[in-house]
């Protein structure tokens, strides 16, 4: 009796382990026909959200390089034989260390089996299964390439454009194009074995990735028809326990945070644009009141870029003034032109400081009227960038220090796209120029306490007179999307450091003579952030977001440069601003405004306060200080309409936290924001 009794719970516990949990399946069949990737678009989706970049039904278009590989994904076939289709066959010149991928599932699976339904229409590239997925840079890959079948781990690069892949085993198959094959993974705890058409079968133990999403990848022409997901029934109870704890842990972050509600609306039909506004008080009642500027694009693509209109307005709505013919069909922009709000001639008003019409212009800021302007630099004789089309610069964005030693930021910093740069005084008299890899965005900063900023543009640092003190151009092949001089350690004594995301090259931590003390080759990093992002460490975090070839994917680094995250939770770009939302540490970061995709995240990944249902502009946002307590308002837009959201208990009493921060004088859609720790009195 206790014998049958024993081999009855035996078999009972038998039968709930291998009892096989459906976690996934799809024939898509429930897609609509047409191309599943249409609208995912290029440079618009580094700072603006656009919903043709969110998930439809179970997938998410998770890398995308050129336009044409944009354009790769479709649902082809008739009602009920439906099937994916990756249509881009790459050229042999393009980088192989980004690949056309869908992705889906859930960060939690762990232990579990796949099999995919396939057939690929070449054997010039790669296609097949992605399993236990971290971001599309980081996963294991089974399917053919060639005539062979190859299972591998994938994690980021070793060298520039090298990817880090490694080869847990191959074989060779002898098929045909256009011949259906089925894969099929089987992952539990470092083990796995895959199987095409169950006659080639390799086994492998790896331990680099644990869990992970699924996803498919297609170099060339490949039909997708069928994925499915299975789990035992032990494994699909862990991940629904693991699944419960997670929302209840996001739940109760959210409970604890003040709600956002809207503290002002305003309409912007017909003047209003894209990620274009500058911020300051123009009209001297103390206030912050936008400054919006459209822009006119000569090409090729959005590298001649200027204004054609601004127009101030107060955040009542009122229209204060308004500078050349506005024009609803100038409201896209995918880059960086010369406009700022600063008190340049230290007369206590600001003034707006611009480029049109081939001028570098001091404007009222109150009035619009100019006060004095010269013409913008010429276009050097040995331009090494012949789209740069013009005699003059257009300018490409400007950029306040105190190169003179005068006690506040009064000169000018101008620049071209991508090779030169030029200095003035606040008189827009020529201090230098000088020629190196500009990138994006400067940045300045005191470094020997004389009294006068340094000045670090790109990869190259200069003297107050211009003089090149270092460069890493010849080191460094991609140009620098965000740099930043900052302490990140603890006390006033810790050391300036440099932090630099440089698009392709990554992302690396130099010390103050160019050497590079910490070097990630993790995509193309770009729009750091440097605050306290996690209270529990020394010193302050850095956050990071890829884009370019692999866009989402989010970084956090601690004080040293090491990273101590990573996380992939949409598949844009964002300017992750620092959100002083609380009034204590740790700060948050605003991915976008999506009432779904969007929130502010805290540094382990989670959206702790949502954006509400309520029919606001989801395109772009911007994050500082505007009413209230000394926390920080979050205000979103799009070309129609600016609302600004405060926390559900401002005012709040009592002392706040509250960060110094980079200057509103120097906004830039390629801005490093640096978030000092602070305190209300």
């Amino acid at each position: 009796m206790r014998v049958g009794l024993g081999v009855a719970i035996c078999l009972s516990i038998v039968r709930a382990t291998y009892a096989e949990c459906t976690l996934f399946e799809d024939g898509f069949g429930s897609l609509p026909p047409g191309m599943f990737s249409a609208g995912v678009v290029g440079a618009h989706a580094e700072y603006h959200y656009l919903h043709a970049l969110a998930p439809k039904g179970n997938w998410v278009v998770s890398c995308f390089r050129s336009d044409r590989s944009q354009r790769a994904w479709h649902i082809l076939g008739d009602a009920g034989k439906r099937f994916m289709y990756q249509s881009y066959l790459a050229e042999p010149q393009e980088p192989r260390y980004t690949h056309n991928i869908l992705c889906g599932g859930d960060v939690l699976w762990r232990d579990y089996s796949v099999e995919l339904v396939f057939a690929p229409e070449s054997q010039d590239g790669q296609s097949g299964l992605l399993f236990r997925y971290r971001n599309d840079r980081c996963y294991y890959f089974f399917g053919v390439h060639g005539t062979n079948v190859l299972l591998k781990r994938v994690r980021h690069e070793r060298a520039f454009h090298e990817a880090d892949e490694h080869v847990l085993g191959q074989k060779q198959f002898h098929w045909l194009a256009g011949q259906r094959l089925q894969a099929r993974v089987m992952v539990k705890g470092n083990q796995i074995r895959a199987s095409l058409n169950n006659q080639v079968v390799i086994e492998a133990p790896d331990e680099t990735f644990s869990e992970g999403k699924i996803g498919l990848l297609a170099d060339v022409p490949t039909k997708f028809y069928s994925v499915r997901v299975t789990t035992t029934e032990t494994e699909a109870k862990r991940l629904a326990r693991r699944k419960a704890e997670r929302a209840r842990e996001v739940a109760a972050l959210r409970a604890a945070n003040p709600k956002m509600v809207v503290w002002k609306k305003i309409r912007t039909d017909g003047f209003g644009v894209g990620r274009n506004l500058r911020f300051g008080d123009l009209d001297g009642d103390g206030q912050v009141d936008v400054l919006i500027g459209q822009v006119r694009h000569h090409g090729p693509k959005d590298r001649n870029s200027e204004l054609s209109c601004l127009t101030a307005v107060t955040f009542d709505g009122r229209i204060l003034w308004q500078i050349g013919e506005p024009d609803p069909w100038h409201d896209n922009l995918t880059s960086d032109v010369a406009f700022q709000i600063h008190d340049l001639d230290g007369d206590g008003r600001n003034d707006v400081v611009y480029c049109m019409n081939f001028e570098l212009v001091v404007a009222d800021g109150a009035t619009g009227t100019t006060k004095y302007k010269i013409s913008t630099p010429e276009t050097p004789k040995n331009n090494k960038l012949p789209y740069n089309r013009f005699s003059r610069i257009l300018g490409d964005c400007i950029y306040f220090c105190d190169l003179s030693g005068v006690g506040r930021p009064s000169d000018v910093i101008l620049k071209d796209r991508y090779r030169y740069v030029w200095a003035f005084n606040s008189k827009l008299e020529l201090l230098w120029h000088a020629e190196c890899n500009t990138g994006h965005y400067p940045f300045a900063c005191d470094i020997n306490s004389d009294g006068r900023d340094e000045l670090l543009v790109g990869y190259t640092l200069f003297d107050p007179t211009g003089k090149k003190l270092w460069s890493l151009d010849d080191k460094l092949r991609d140009h620098a999307d965000g740099v930043a001089v900052v302490r990140l350690g603890a006390g006033p004594d810790a050391p300036l450091r440099i932090f630099c995301a440089a698009s392709d090259e990554g992302a690396f931590l130099a010390d103050l003579d160019g050497r590079i003390l910490k070097h990630h080759r993790i995509g193309h990093v770009q729009n750091p952030s440097i605050a306290d992002f996690r209270a529990d460490l020394p010193g302050l975090e850095i956050v990071t977001i890829n884009f370019w070839g692999n866009q989402g994917i989010v970084h956090v680094f601690d004080a040293a440069g090491n990273i101590i995250a990573d996380f992939e939770p949409c598949q844009h770009g964002s300017m992750m601003l620092p959100v002083n939302w609380t009034g204590g540490p740790p700060e948050y970061f605003v991915l976008s405004p999506s009432v779904v995709e969007g929130g502010l995240f805290d540094a382990h990944g989670r959206c702790v306060v949502e954006f509400p249902n309520d029919g606001h502009p989801e395109l772009c946002y911007a994050v500082f200080n505007i009413t209230g307590d000394c926390r920080d308002e979050i205000v979103v837009w799009d070309p129609y309409e600016i609302w600004v959201y405060t926390q559900s208990d401002n005012p709040k009493r009592g002392r706040l936290y509250k960060p110094s921060r980079s200057p509103l004088y120097n906004y830039s859609n390629y801005q490093v924001t640096v978030s000092s720790p602070g305190w209300s009195e």
